[in-house]
C-alpha cells in the first residue's frame, strides 16, 4: 500500500469519547505554524477536557513540541486561533503573553538552575505576593511542594547536580506547580531517565498532577508512554493529527497502516505489529479497567 504524503492526510479520526464538549479547557483551531518556508503544523484541531490528560505521540519532527510551544505563548500561530476556558489566547489578532496564561511548562532536561538548591529554585516559581509571612510563608511552602511530588523537604538544600535524573524532574515539576497553573505542558520529560527510573517517574508525576486536577498534555514520542500515561492520545504525523482518541481506540483501530516511522518503535507497526506489544503495558492503560477483555462478552 502506497504511504499518503502528510499533506494529503484525511482529517483525524476522533473517538465519541473524546468529542469536543461544554467541558474544554483548551481548544484548538485550525492552527498553522510555518518556520520560513518549512511549514511545520498543517491545519491542527485538538480539544482537551478540563481535568483530562492527553499524550501528543508521534516520530521527530512531527511538529510535537512546536504545538505544545504555541499552547504555552512561546510562539504565535501562523493562522488559526487556541483558546483556554472559553478564552481565546492567540490567534484572529489576539494575543496574551505566556507568564497570563496560567500554564505550567515541564521541559526534557527540566531546565534547573545549577547555581540555585533546590528551594531557590522553587521559589522562583512562587508568586510571594501571594503568600503570608515573608520568607517563613515561602519555606513552608516549599516544603508543601517538595512533600507533593514525593521528596523529603531536606532535600530543599541541594544543589540539582546532588539529585538523580528522576528527582530533578520532581523538582522541575514542583516548580511549575508553584504558580498553581491550570494547565501543565510537559515536553518529553521522562526521555533521559532509564527504563526503569523512567516508568516510576511517570507514575509519581501522573498522580501528583491528577490528584491536583491539573489539565494534562503530554508530548513524546514513545508509544508506551502515551498509552500508559493519558486518557487521550493523539497521534500527530507529519505536522497533521492523524487519530484521536483514548488509549484503547489508537491501541486497537488506527486509520490506516501507519508508515514505518511513526512510533518510536517501528517494528510494532509491521504486519502482525499488535503481537509486539508488551503485554504489561495493557494494564497501565487509564481506560483498561473499564474495558472488556478480549474474547469476553
Amino acid at each position: 500500500m502506497t504511504e499518503q504524503s502528510p499533506s494529503r492526510l484525511p482529517e483525524p479520526r476522533i473517538a465519541p469519547s473524546v468529542a469536543p464538549s461544554t467541558n474544554s479547557h483548551l481548544q484548538i483551531a485550525d492552527v498553522t505554524k510555518n518556520f520560513a518556508s518549512q511549514a511545520v503544523l498543517k491545519g491542527v484541531n485538538l480539544s482537551v477536557a478540563k481535568g483530562g490528560t492527553t499524550a501528543i505521540v508521534g516520530p521527530s519532527g512531527s511538529g510535537k513540541t512546536t504545538l505544545l510551544r504555541l499552547i504555552a505563548g512561546f510562539e504565535h500561530p501562523a493562522t488559526g486561533s487556541i483558546s483556554l476556558n472559553g478564552t481565546k489566547v492567540a490567534g484572529d489578532g489576539v494575543w496574551l503573553p505566556a507568564h497570563r496564561r496560567q500554564v505550567g511548562y515541564v521541559a526534557q532536561d527540566g531546565a534547573l538552575f545549577p547555581h540555585l538548591t533546590v528551594g531557590q529554585n522553587i521559589a522562583f516559581g512562587l508568586d510571594t505576593a501571594k503568600l503570608a509571612g515573608g520568607r517563613r510563608g515561602a519555606a513552608g511552602r516549599i516544603s508543601e511542594l517538595l512533600e507533593m511530588v514525593s521528596l523529603d523537604a531536606a532535600m530543599a538544600k541541594r544543589r540539582p547536580h546532588q539529585l538523580s535524573g528522576g528527582q530533578q524532574q520532581r523538582v522541575a515539576l514542583a516548580r511549575a506547580l508553584a504558580r498553581e497553573p491550570e494547565l501543565m505542558l510537559l515536553d518529553e520529560p521522562f526521555s533521559a531517565l532509564d527504563a526503569g527510573l523512567r516508568v516510576a517517574t511517570r507514575r509519581a508525576v501522573a498522580k501528583v498532577l491528577n490528584k491536583a486536577g491539573v489539565t494534562t498534555i503530554l508530548v513524546t514520542h514513545d508509544q508506551a508512554e502515551a498509552l500508559s500515561f493519558a486518557d487521550q492520545v493523539a497521534v500527530m504525523r507529519g505536522g497533521k493529527l492523524a487519530q484521536i482518541g483514548n488509549p484503547f481506540v489508537v491501541y486497537t483501530r488506527p486509520p490506516t497502516a501507519p508508515p514505518r516511522n511513526s512510533w518510536a518503535t517501528p517494528s510494532s507497526w509491521t504486519p502482525g505489529w499488535k503481537a509486539h506489544w508488551p503485554r504489561a503495558h495493557w494494564a497501565e492503560f487509564p481506560c483498561a479497567a473499564r474495558l472488556p477483555r478480549a474474547g469476553s462478552s
